[in-house]
């Protein structure tokens, strides 16, 4: 889970403001170094960062995540997303600071127009005045907020406007990647689901003397989640469905009914709407796919390159070591699984002595 959580966090880093909204960023200012250093948790160019700003952007970013994920992550997997966290927050703030040097402007019609975009989540201006008093927002906080990611979409724009790829290029990568340009073979099925072969032999007999349209019977017997729709499972390729249901599926030809199919999930009636055979498309069919996998590879890249260029011209300040606390959990949670390991051995070393003196008393009393 945590390398999942780590995946996706890299590409938050990257693409983190590639689309406008109100971001885990939300709230951050520019805090200089005339307040309190020990209020600091990093600084970039003496631009200061707070424990109380990451704080709330780390909570903003794990409620993306179900309670399950987050349940199975240990203190040191917490400190290492909390840490990864920081990193974002760094890398905000040198966008910011570049769209500052290159001076890009913003127009108050810019402000405004995104203003209106976040209000028509609303059901009326005032939820929405409301929903900033909720979270101690003013509108023109919300609007310097609106401005600063705007200024650093720019840069970001500005980046990715530089990304070229020729034909020679996508020919190139489509000649090297033809296999994972091919087409399994697909069919487009639907079908009913009941609990008892009784009452599926039934509907069965029903379709095969067309009383009924096999959609209907489905949204009205099938106890399947696809019923609403008529049991349309929409195309699916092998290896998707358990096998008895798929083995019987790609054996049908379109239009035609199944007998009943027995699952562990119950009884199918199953009907073959198309089928398509496996396919490998053209170096034109592929050519659009092919430019949008290598833009958004050579944008990441250029962004990536962007952020580390900032970094070394910066000057960058962590003034808490996240390193040194994670080292120092995973120090701790190993101790105790050690210490957890020997008491679990002196236990059983207990219990075993504890059966050998039963077994010494047992024989003696025999013995007498």
């Amino acid at each position: 889970m945590l390398r999942i959580i780590r995946k996706n966090m890299k590409i938050i880093i990257i693409l983190m403001v590639a689309f406008f909204g109100i971001s885990i960023f939300y709230g951050l200012g520019q805090y200089r170094s005339s307040q309190r250093r020990t209020y600091y948790i990093a600084e970039v160019n003496e631009s200061g960062i707070t424990s109380d700003q990451l704080q709330s952007a780390f909570l903003n970013a794990i409620s993306r995540y179900d309670n399950k994920a987050l349940s199975s992550l240990d203190q040191s997997a917490i400190v290492s997303f909390k840490k990864n966290i920081l990193d974002q927050l760094i890398n905000y703030e040198l966008f910011y600071q570049q769209a500052q040097k290159e001076k890009i402007k913003i127009s108050n019609d810019d402000i405004n127009l995104e203003i209106d975009k976040i209000k028509d989540n609303f059901a009326s201006p005032e939820e929405f005045d409301e929903a900033l008093k909720a979270n101690n927002i003013t509108l023109v906080r919300l609007k310097e907020d609106i401005k600063r990611q705007l200024m650093i979409n720019s840069i970001l724009e500005e980046t990715r406007n530089q990304i070229s790829i020729t034909d020679e290029e996508l020919l190139e990568y489509y000649n090297e990647n033809k296999e994972s340009f091919l087409e399994p073979e697909q069919v487009h099925a639907r079908h009913i689901l009941v609990e008892t072969e009784e009452e599926a032999n039934n509907l069965l007999l029903q379709l095969k003397e067309g009383l009924t349209d096999f959609a209907e019977l489905a949204k009205e017997k099938s106890i399947g989640p696809s019923a609403p729709n008529g049991g349309d499972l929409g195309f699916f390729a092998r290896g998707q469905m358990v096998k008895e249901f798929e083995d019987v599926a790609f054996s049908l030809e379109p239009g035609e009914i199944s007998d009943v199919v027995q699952t562990q999930f119950g009884y199918h009636i199953i009907k073959c709407e198309e089928k398509k055979e496996k396919y490998s498309p053209t170096f034109e069919e592929a050519k659009e796919r092919i430019n949008n996998t290598l833009k958004y590879q050579r944008e990441n890249e250029a962004i990536s390159t962007l952020i580390s260029k900032l970094k070394e011209e910066a000057a960058i300040v962590y003034n808490y070591d996240f390193d040194a606390e994670i080292e120092s959990l995973k120090s701790s949670a190993e101790e105790d699984q050690t210490s957890g390991s020997n008491e679990q051995v002196t236990s059983e070393e207990t219990i075993s002595e504890e059966a050998t003196e039963t077994e010494e008393v047992k024989d003696t009393s025999q013995n007498d």
